[in-house]
């Protein structure tokens, strides 16, 4: 119910900061859903923390390649279990009065000191997190001189990372480790005795006596690296680092990042246990300190005093325990999407963060809503000055923006934003919960989203080139042959809305390898036949995602508009004999697929909507084929109650799309409606990674599908599902560039059954901005065009013949769409008022 009144309340504050008898288009007061909008001086990481100097080491025969491919197939978890060895030896001058030895990456670990066994521990594999810390209290064992460390461990069980970089492979294959010596006790800060780096020594094979500190180790080869542990933004991906929130320092983010603070808006489920809470409260305002009585030093996790913490948003980051108290704590932490997910099956389980007495403290990054927090060692007088969500964000500045007299769908279109800006952390992520890592498929929809919104380049244009990798191109974008396509139309766009010739010069030789590689797809019919045995993803729907006619049917269209754009682009190149070439593989697919993919009794690319809203977004079909297209598979759009044939809001942006290119814009905006906004009236505050308006309500995250699975592992906050914000920018607003860098652009505002709407679009050259309101039958426009844009404009006349005004005068237009729309052609900057009479 709560959920429900704060939507209602951001609705009503939306509608109220509107004026529907305004033509000039203003920007809207910024709301509260983003935090950081409100934040003037981003704390940047790079200003606040020095990169650890640590390094993930591991044994050289064991190290991925500096060349390896892309794999689907990852290291079993009971498989690659043999012993890695590893020494190190040192110089203590003074033996501390305490030392504690860390150690994470492996999943089980025997520690000698001096040859003294000091211990051995072992991971959880049942928990769902990658890396796992192991601490050792060493203190006894440490002499003065010389000191050998000698290690006995196996593999990490890593995650699931699908990438082309060779440090994100290793780490996630679980082939890494961390070692970090302090001359204090646990949790307190201290100079470094030994870190793991290239010194190390390491070996797959020991004889007798490899741990004590006589041993002779001449014949071992030196450990290899993968570099600092926060050298690499590589690092950072796919949650592989998602166990380091122990580790003394460590912060896991780019310098680029910023971070804020974010109190809970509500303290629910207190349950004192076992002992006692006081002032839960106090954690919203920050007024009083929070205070748990234990009446042991440690309790069962059953009987453990627990909170729940409310952010009142999806958000990404970490939770920050700053402690007031004279002992240390212990406190297990469970995230959540939803307050079922953090509840019931936290998709990073349980976690136990240590926290110093007076120090402070970091649970895991990620994306949450919600964190059950259960305190179950320290004792009486636990204190608390403050728990909160410290916000992990890329400081960027809305500047697009848009606003309707629908006060629902301005709240969808500021919701698509926040989604996008969520997945723009370490480049740009799928989601900030899972997986956290580039996938081209949805950075082809998030990357619109963002190119509108914020006019973002250095994300934009690292994603893209990490994407793609190094040149020469052995493989495809993630793996995906889809994804390669997507690759290349992604680039088009971005090369449309900012026109960086340099970037798109970077990518010449690296594109044309990718197209070469794409064609080795292909037989002697032309189709694609999946020769080099990728994975074939449309979408997450049954037959389309998995090497089956249908995935190869949708990845033959999803090829025909990739090599459109790709020829768009070597043509700006200047490269016109690799244009040529292509245009006639263009040709031949497009041949192939109209003769072997078309149901000539349909005239339609089957029944599915997947498959014929690519085909018309492809170019495929040509204009005279819509009715067909429509009566055969899009009219069924939202009028099917329970749909075996589930689609994702990432495909059903192309959905929307190819309804609006067909003309048929009202019935786009009613699913839209009944689609983005069923999430809304669900609660959302982003939106989902898989969604049906028909789905179970009473446990929505645990009703979700995507991922060819159901329940709370789904992301609540996923890019590819913000593409309602573009759609409502290319097509109630009507902007669509059109040449590089917004040179020219297609403007065609459609209020649809809207009374007015506005809103504006970044471009190289400064905003533009549009806005429309009903007038009679037909509508007026305003434009604000920047300087060097050429803006063809249609605007909806009720003849061929009726006159177009612009700023008053009668101005020359061009007949369009039957006589229902006249173009006109703005070439100079400034304010424009365009009406018919």
């Amino acid at each position: 119910m709560r959920s429900k009144l704060l939507w209602k309340c951001l609705v009503l504050v939306l509608s109220c900061t509107a004026s529907a008898q305004e033509l000039k288009p203003t920007r809207i007061p910024l709301d509260q859903l983003d935090p950081t909008r409100s934040v003037l001086s981003p704390r940047l990481e790079s200003a606040i923390h020095k990169p650890l100097p640590e390094e993930y080491i591991w044994t050289r025969e064991d190290a991925v390649s500096n060349d390896a491919l892309l794999s689907y197939r990852r290291p079993a978890r009971d498989s690659e279990t043999a012993p890695h060895y590893f020494r190190r030896s040192f110089m203590l001058h003074q033996v501390p009065a305490a030392a504690t030895l860390y150690i994470a990456g492996p999943r089980s670990v025997e520690v000698y000191l001096n040859g003294q066994m000091i211990g051995h521990d072992e991971a959880n594999l049942d928990a769902p997190i990658g890396i796992q810390m192991f601490t050792f209290d060493v203190s006894r064992a440490l002499r003065q001189g010389k000191n050998v460390i000698a290690l006995r461990v196996v593999r990490g069980a890593g995650v699931n990372g699908f990438t082309n970089s060779r440090l994100t492979m290793q780490l996630a294959a679980g082939k890494a480790m961390a070692v970090k010596l302090v001359g204090a006790a646990r949790g307190e800060a201290s100079p470094v005795l030994v870190i793991s780096d290239k010194d190390w020594k390491a070996s797959l094979n020991a004889s007798d006596g490899w741990q004590r500190g006589d041993f002779e180790d001449s014949s071992w080869k030196s450990a290899d690296s993968l570099g600092s542990i926060e050298g690499s933004i590589d690092l950072f991906q796919w949650n592989a680092d998602a166990g380091m929130y122990n580790w003394p320092g460590y912060e896991g983010i780019s310098p680029f990042l910023a971070q804020a603070s974010l109190p809970p808006v509500s303290v629910e489920h207190v349950y004192s246990g076992v002992g006692t809470v006081h002032h839960a409260d106090a954690l919203k305002g920050g007024e009083g300190e929070f205070t748990v009585d234990l009446p042991a030093p440690q309790v069962e996790d059953t009987q453990a005093p627990q909170i729940l913490l409310d952010f009142g948003r999806d958000a990404n980051g970490r939770l920050h325990f700053v402690s007031d108290s004279d002992l240390p704590a212990v406190v297990t932490v469970q995230y959540g999407e939803s307050e079922d997910e953090a509840l019931k099956q936290p998709y990073l389980g349980v976690n136990a963060v240590y926290i110093p007495a007076h120090g402070s403290a970091y649970g895991p990054k990620s994306a949450f809503r919600y964190a059950l927090l259960r305190f179950v060692q320290g004792g009486r007088g636990l204190r608390f000055k403050s728990i909160n969500l410290d916000l992990i964000y890329y400081p960027v500045k809305y500047q697009g923006f848009f606003e309707s007299s629908d006060p629902k769908l301005n709240l969808m279109w500021t919701i698509g934003a926040y989604t996008a800006h969520l997945c723009m952390q370490d480049d740009i992520w799928d989601a900030p919960k899972r997986d956290r890592g580039r996938w081209m498929g949805d950075l082809d929809v998030s990357g619109r989203t963002i190119n509108d919104v914020f006019a973002d380049h250095f994300l934009m244009e690292d994603t893209l080139d990490r994407l793609i990798g190094p040149a020469p191109v052995r493989q495809h974008v993630n793996g995906i042959a889809g994804y390669s396509a997507f690759w290349i139309t992604g680039e088009a766009e971005y090369y449309r809305h900012f026109g960086n010739k340099q970037q798109l010069m970077s990518f010449h030789d690296r594109l044309v390898q990718l197209m070469h590689y794409m064609e080795k797809e292909l037989d002697e019919r032309n189709l694609y036949v999946n020769h080099t045995g990728s994975w074939p993803f449309v979408d997450w729907s049954p037959e389309l995602n998995g090497d089956t006619p249908e995935a190869r049917f949708g990845t033959q269209l999803e090829f025909i508009a990739a090599f459109d754009q790709g020829v768009y682009l070597l043509k700006e190149m200047g490269d016109t004999a690799n244009a040529e070439q292509f245009t006639r593989e263009l040709d031949a697919l497009k041949s192939a697929a109209r003769q072997y993919l078309l149901d000539k009794q349909t005239n339609a690319y089957s029944s599915r909507w997947q498959l014929n809203a690519m085909a018309v977004l492809s170019g495929l079909v040509p204009a005279s084929q819509y009715s067909d297209i429509w009566n055969a598979s899009l009219s069924s759009v939202g009028k099917i109650k329970y749909n075996a044939f589930i689609i994702t809001p990432y495909y059903n942006y192309y959905v929307i799309s190819a309804m609006a290119k067909m003309g048929h814009r009202q019935e786009a905006l009613n699913w839209i409606r009944q689609y983005w906004g069923g999430m809304v009236d669900e609660g959302a505050t982003s939106f989902w990674e898989g969604y049906d308006p028909a789905w179970y309500k009473n446990d929505a995250h645990g009703s979700l599908q995507a991922d060819n699975m159901s329940g709370y592992r789904v992301s609540l906050a996923h890019g590819w599902s913000s593409g309602v914000t573009p759609w409502l920018m290319e097509e109630v607003l009507g902007i669509h560039a059109t040449g590089p860098g917004f040179s020219s652009v297609d403007i065609r505002p459609d209020l649809i059954d809207l009374d007015w709407a506005k809103g504006g679009e970044p471009t190289p050259h400064g905003m533009l901005n549009v806005s429309v309101r009903k007038k009679g039958s037909g509508a007026e426009v305003a434009i604000d065009l920047p300087d060097q844009v050429e803006a063809h404009v249609s605007v909806p006349v009720s003849s061929a013949g009726q006159q177009v005004l612009v700023n008053g005068k009668a101005e020359h237009a061009e007949s369009s769409e039957n006589g229902a729309r006249a173009i006109v052609v703005l070439r100079q900057a400034g304010h424009y008022e365009i009406s018919t009479q």
